[in-house]
């Protein structure tokens, strides 16, 4: 009796029942500081094996309509690849289009050894180092009243960045795919300094069995980017 209770904590700890699975879909309305302008999507795209470890391919996606789209538009595409075990990031491929800017990026991490490869450079970072889009499947399949204070490193671009966590439970918000009660988690920087491009972040995981970020705030120069969750395929 004692094993079974220990393998089933082991692949609960190692994530083999993560609250998602191959060809779940995430769709979002998004909004400009309240003028609803896009529509976003959260992916699982496959299992993949990258640098010899089994892998989640999964895709957020960000796409403007409507006077945004010729105002300031948006094609974003960020494909991670999350070890299967631990959902921390193996590969990260970022194609960002926004307005006149424009960026491709490719980053390998090794987890096991402690460094990220970023444009032909070796980047040192600690075990368990995420990407900030990453973190929408990791903290799904964390107890999140239990991360409230820890501190978990960020890499963008060539930058790992230690964020400490900001836990608010028990929150009921509406979001067009219906209602929901939320567990709210902020990432936030140790020094105080504010995100690249002045951005903050936060994600409301519902309270379920599936824990879906029903709603992501991001604060940048231009405004209030807000999505919330529309539409669920499994």
């Amino acid at each position: 009796m004692k094993s079974i209770i220990l393998i089933l904590s082991f692949s609960y700890l190692c994530g083999t029942n993560v609250p998602f699975k191959v060809g779940e879909s995430l769709n979002y309305k998004a909004s400009f500081s309240g003028i609803d302008a896009a529509t976003g999507r959260l992916e699982v795209l496959g299992i993949e094996t990258i640098n010899s470890v089994s892998t989640y391919h999964v895709r957020f996606s960000a796409n403007t309509h409507g006077v945004a789209n010729f105002l300031f538009p948006i094609r974003d595409v960020i494909d991670l690849w999350l070890d299967k075990n631990s959902l921390a990031p193996i590969r990260v491929k970022k194609n960002i289009s926004e307005g006149k800017y424009e960026k491709k990026s490719e980053s390998d991490l090794s987890q096991d050894k402690g460094f990220a490869i970023v444009r032909n450079d070796t980047i040192s970072m600690g075990k368990g180092t995420h990407s900030p889009y990453s973190l929408f499947y990791f903290f799904r399949n964390k107890n999140l009243s239990k991360i409230d204070g820890e501190i978990f490193s960020t890499i963008e671009g060539k930058k790992v960045t230690p964020l400490k966590m900001k836990v608010t439970e028990g929150i009921n918000i509406g979001v067009p795919v219906g209602d929901f009660n939320c567990t709210k988690v902020t990432p936030m920087r140790i020094d105080k300094k504010k995100f690249k491009n002045e951005a903050t972040m936060s994600i409301w995981f519902s309270n379920d069995e599936h824990r879906y970020p029903v709603k992501i705030w991001l604060k940048m120069k231009f405004g209030a980017f807000v999505l919330k969750l529309d539409e669920i395929t499994n």
